[in-house]
């Protein structure tokens, strides 16, 4: 429910908020005596504690909110946790309006303290930086426009992806200097490619091709380093890749893409410990992201901790259970560990279409293959197979659990011509280690550079 302030509220919450100077009230955020934040004089609807820890930012606003003082404050003294305090900041990151200009800070080991972007005065910029000022001054609209097809990238779904990248061409078309769309469409390319989607070599290098026009642009742009550095990883150019990575650390730790593209690049050049290390510290700064979950299980299990993956992947199952991502994934994890009648009952309530998520069909598969129901495994496999070799090379798994060595040789020795980015992934996972036994496993060594499958 949405609550307006009324004009006599209005006047207080400037009076009680002019301390604040060019703080969060010039954009409309106004924490006041009733214990709610309002912004534009609409109420936020955040759930109490959230509630609570963005109040007393925004009212503390430009200082450090120690851990000890959320703790007192708003658990009351109650025990309170890292993690929790953390998964209430995640939340607030999500439903603060972009337009606020406003985002919470980690201060290492310390707490948390409201960053503000003030206003810019001056309507033109000044001619020595114009794209830079240009980018900061965007639209609402080109703001609007590039959170909805950031969050249509999240879903990882065919339609999804399609119709995000479509969004984002049009938005750069049509506001060529709003540079974060640029970086927003080579992340669309690279979501694409390592979800094993159809991608043509042109669109890859049409994505690293935006990111050094933006490099050339500004070299400080946060997430340009993490960005480049996956797409470089999806093209194979893991060496090009690590030194990027190392240099995104340095640049921007409070990211969480920057931490998920590390542990993406290090599963692929088998680091399984390292990546832990690194998604654990993505899960950190967003508990809630389910890709970060499904990946950090993944590399669990990498790193033959497979229990540990199983309990990370029934929490986020227990949390969104309507998540169909998370449903498709923990089934095929739990028959990779145990495979039961009850898993097939379970996989059986999922339905397939172009909303789907990209694995969804060859988790599905898998699980029908390790219960023992190899016809209805190799029927879905047969259908739901592409001319795409990317997206047929996902049915590998599928396939060396019903005994068909050669297909998932052949399947996947067609993706790794094709350069599907996802492919050092497919063939490190454990599931699929009867392929690293395969006569021909050496081929696929020499196709794929120096840095994995080693």
């Amino acid at each position: 429910m949405m609550f307006n302030l009324d004009e006599k509220m209005m006047t207080e919450a400037r009076s009680n908020t002019s301390l604040l100077g060019e703080g969060p009230a010039a954009v409309g955020l106004m924490a006041l005596d009733d214990g709610f934040v309002y912004f534009d004089s609409k109420l936020l609807s955040l759930p109490p504690k959230e509630r609570g820890v963005l109040h007393l930012l925004v009212r503390e606003w430009p200082k450090t909110v120690s851990k000890d003082q959320f703790a007192q404050t708003i658990w009351l003294g109650q025990t309170m946790s890292d993690e929790s305090l953390a998964r209430c900041v995640a939340q607030i990151r999500q439903i603060i309006p972009s337009r606020a200009r406003t985002s919470i800070q980690s201060v290492y080991r310390h707490g948390y303290r409201l960053l503000h972007l003030p206003l810019l005065a001056n309507p033109e910029p000044p001619l020595n930086h114009p794209r830079l000022l240009r980018d900061a001054m965007a639209s609402p609209q080109s703001v609007e426009a590039l959170t909805y097809a950031r969050q249509l990238m999240q879903q990882r779904t065919p339609i999804a992806l399609q119709r995000a990248e479509l969004l984002l061409r049009d938005l750069i078309a049509k506001a060529p200097y709003y540079l974060a769309a640029r970086l927003a469409f080579a992340e669309c390319i690279a979501c694409t490619f390592s979800s094993g989607l159809a991608v043509q070599r042109k669109h890859l290098i049409e994505g690293l091709a935006q990111l050094k026009e933006l490099q050339s642009t500004t070299s400080d742009m946060p997430g340009l380093y993490a960005e480049t550095a996956h797409l470089l990883d999806c093209a194979w150019r893991f060496d090009e890749a690590a030194t990027l990575h190392a240099q995104a650390l340095q640049h921007c730790q409070e990211d969480v893409a920057t931490h998920y593209y590390r542990g993406w690049h290090l599963l692929a050049t088998a680091h399984p410990r390292e990546a832990v290390l690194a998604l654990r510290a993505a899960s950190s700064l967003n508990p809630f992201s389910v890709n970060v979950t499904i990946l950090l299980a993944r590399a669990l299990a990498f790193a033959g901790e497979p229990q540990a993956g199983l309990e990370q992947m029934q929490q986020a199952h227990e949390a969104a259970p309507e998540n169909q991502q998370l449903h498709a994934y923990f089934l095929a994890y739990q028959a990779y560990l145990c495979p039961s009648p009850y898993l097939v009952r379970q996989v059986k309530t999922i339905l397939l279409g172009a909303a789907s998520w990209t694995f969804a069909a060859s988790s599905i598969a898998y699980v029908l293959a390790r219960c023992g129901r190899s016809m209805e495994a190799m029927h879905l496999v047969h259908t739901k197979s592409s001319e795409n070799a990317s997206l047929r090379a996902n049915y590998i798994g599928p396939l060396l659990v019903l005994g068909e060595h050669e297909e998932a040789m052949r399947r996947a020795l067609a993706a790794a011509n094709e350069g599907c980015g996802q492919l050092p992934l497919i063939l490190l996972a454990p599931e699929n280690a009867a392929l690293r036994k395969h006569p021909k496993y050496e081929n696929l060594q020499r196709m794929i550079p120096h840095g994995a499958l080693v």
